[in-house]
C-alpha cells in the first residue's frame, strides 16, 4: 500500500472544563418559559381555589355539608339525610350512642330473659348498625358481629352458662344442634301421629287418610309471623272423633243419642247422661221392658234401669271413650277428672299455663315459610307415635335453605334477636321539628 493510500490518523480535540463551560447558555433562567411560569402560578392559585371552594361545606352553606357524606342512609333514617348533625353531634366524629338513643331505647344485650352472660366490655350501637351503606336495613347486622364474641363466649363473657360456647355459623359443627329436640312433649294427651298420616292410603269409619297437616294446623291471621293456631277438639277433632263421645253402652237410645259434651267438668257430664235417660225414659214407658246387656230379664223397675244404664254408661265413657285421648289427674265427686290442656303454642308448662316456644333462644316465622310443604320441615311427624315427642325440625332440616346460602338468609340476625325488646320504654311524644332536627318552610 503507497503512502498515499494510507488513511488519515484522527486526531482528538482536547477539551477542558473551562471551554466546554464557555459553550453553556448561562442566560436560559433569565429568559421566560411558558410552562414554567404557569406551574409556578398554579402551585399557588391551585391551594387558594381549594380553600375557597370547601369553605361553603365547612360552614353548612346550601346544603354543602353533602360532599362529606359516606352514602346513602338506611330506609329508617331516610328522614335524617339531609340532616347530619341530628346524628353526628360532633365534627368529624363518629356517631355517640347517646345520639341513637334519643330515639332508641337501646335494649341490652343479650337479648332473651333467661339468657345470664354479660360482655365484658361495653357495645357501642355503630359498632355492629352501620349506616351509609345504601337503603339496607340496620338490623340486618353482619355475621362477623356476632362471631367475634361467640366464637368464644366464655372468654368475651361472664356467667355464660350455655353448652355450646363457641359458635361461628349455621352449620354443622359450628353451631349447636336444637336443644328442643333432647327434651319431651308432657301435655297430658295421646296424639299419633302415624295413625293420621300412614303411608298407604286407607279409609276408617268413612274418613279417608292420610290427612294433610292443615287439616288441623292451621295459621293465625293475626298473628305477624303466622303462628299456628291451637289444636282444639270442637274445631279440628270432632269431625272424625265424635264416636269417643258417645256414652249408650246398651244402644237403649238409638236415633236419641246424643254424644257427650266434650267438658272438663265430670258433673256437667254426669247430668247430662241423666237428663238424656230421663227424657227417653219420659218418651218410652217401655224401655224398662227391654233387656239391657247379658241380663235376660228385664228391669225391675224404672228408677232401676235408669240406675243401671246411667251407671254403665259413665263407666263405659270414662274408662274407655275418654281414655281415648287424654290422661286423669285425681276425681272428683266419685268421677275421674281429665287432664287440663290448655291450649298453647310451644311446650306444654303445665294447666292453664302458657309455654315457652320450643326455640327459647330463636325466632320462627311460618308466614316466611308458607310456600313450603310441612312435611318438608317436620321430617319426623309421619312416623311418630307418641305425644312425647318434639317434632320441630333439627338442624340439618334448616340447613337445605340456611346456613350456606350464601344470601342474607345465612344471617344470624334472621333467626335470633339480639336486643331485648321488652326492656324499650315508651318514650315521650315529640313534635317533628324535634325529632328530625328542622321544620320545612310553610308547614
Amino acid at each position: 500500500m503507497s503512502k498515499e493510500d494510507k488513511p488519515l490518523e484522527y486526531e482528538r480535540r482536547i477539551q477542558d472544563t473551562k471551554s466546554v463551560a464557555q459553550r453553556v447558555d448561562l442566560d436560559y433562567l433569565k429568559r421566560g418559559n411558558r410552562f414554567r411560569d404557569l406551574r409556578r402560578k398554579l402551585t399557588w392559585a391551585a391551594p387558594l381555589v381549594a380553600m375557597i371552594g370547601v369553605a361553603p361545606f365547612l360552614a353548612g352553606i346550601g346544603g354543602g355539608e353533602k360532599i362529606f357524606s359516606n352514602g346513602a342512609v338506611s330506609r329508617s333514617h331516610a328522614m335524617f339525610e339531609s340532616n347530619c348533625p341530628v346524628c353526628h353531634t360532633g365534627v368529624f366524629t363518629s356517631v355517640a350512642d347517646a345520639a341513637c338513643k334519643n330515639c332508641h331505647d337501646g335494649p341490652p344485650h343479650p337479648a332473651k330473659a333467661i339468657d345470664t352472660g354479660k360482655p365484658n366490655f361495653e357495645l357501642r350501637c355503630a359498632q355492629c348498625h352501620l349506616e351509609h351503606q345504601g337503603s339496607a336495613l340496620l338490623a340486618e347486622v353482619a355475621d362477623g358481629n356476632c362471631t367475634v364474641c361467640h366464637d368464644n363466649l366464655t372468654a368475651n363473657a361472664g356467667n355464660v352458662k350455655l353448652a355450646a360456647n363457641s359458635v361461628t355459623a349455621f352449620r354443622e359443627g359450628k353451631h349447636p344442634e336444637f336443644a328442643a329436640l333432647k327434651l319431651k312433649d308432657g301435655r297430658a294427651l295421646k296424639l299419633n301421629h302415624a295413625v293420621h298420616m300412614p303411608a298407604q292410603p286407607k279409609t276408617i269409619r268413612n274418613i279417608k287418610l292420610p290427612m294433610k297437616c292443615g287439616d288441623c294446623h292451621t295459621t293465625d291471621l293475626n298473628s305477624p309471623k303466622g303462628d299456628l293456631m291451637p289444636v282444639s277438639f270442637e274445631q279440628h277433632c270432632r269431625e272424625c272423633h265424635r264416636r269417643e263421645l258417645e256414652f249408650d253402652v246398651y244402644q237403649a237410645l238409638g236415633a236419641q243419642s246424643a254424644p257427650a259434651p266434650h267438658t272438663k267438668d265430670p258433673e256437667a257430664i254426669h247430668n247430662h247422661i241423666v237428663t238424656t235417660y230421663q227424657n227417653a225414659l219420659a218418651a218410652n214407658p217401655f224401655l224398662p221392658q227391654r233387656a239391657l246387656g247379658r241380663d235376660f230379664l228385664p228391669s225391675a223397675s224404672p228408677a232401676a234401669w235408669l240406675e243401671k244404664v246411667v251407671r254403665d254408661s259413665e263407666t263405659f265413657l270414662f274408662e274407655r271413650k275418654c281414655k281415648y285421648c287424654h290422661e286423669y289427674e285425681g276425681s272428683l265427686g266419685g268421677y275421674p277428672v281429665v287432664q287440663k290442656v290448655a291450649p298453647i303454642q310451644g311446650r306444654f308448662a303445665g294447666a292453664g299455663q302458657p309455654g315457652l316456644p320450643w326455640l327459647v333462644r330463636g325466632e320462627f316465622s311460618h308466614r316466611a315459610h308458607r310456600a313450603m310443604e310441612c312435611a318438608s320441615c317436620h321430617t319426623a311427624a309421619a312416623a311418630s307415635k307418641t305425644t312425647s315427642d318434639v317434632l320441630i325440625p333439627k338442624m340439618a332440616d334448616c340447613e337445605q335453605c340456611h346456613g350456606d346460602s350464601g344470601t342474607h338468609l345465612d344471617r344470624c340476625a334472621q333467626c335470633h334477636q339480639y336486643h331485648n325488646k321488652a326492656k324499650e320504654t315508651d318514650k315521650d311524644r315529640r313534635p317533628v321539628d324535634q325529632l328530625i332536627g328542622y321544620r320545612r318552610e310553610g308547614s
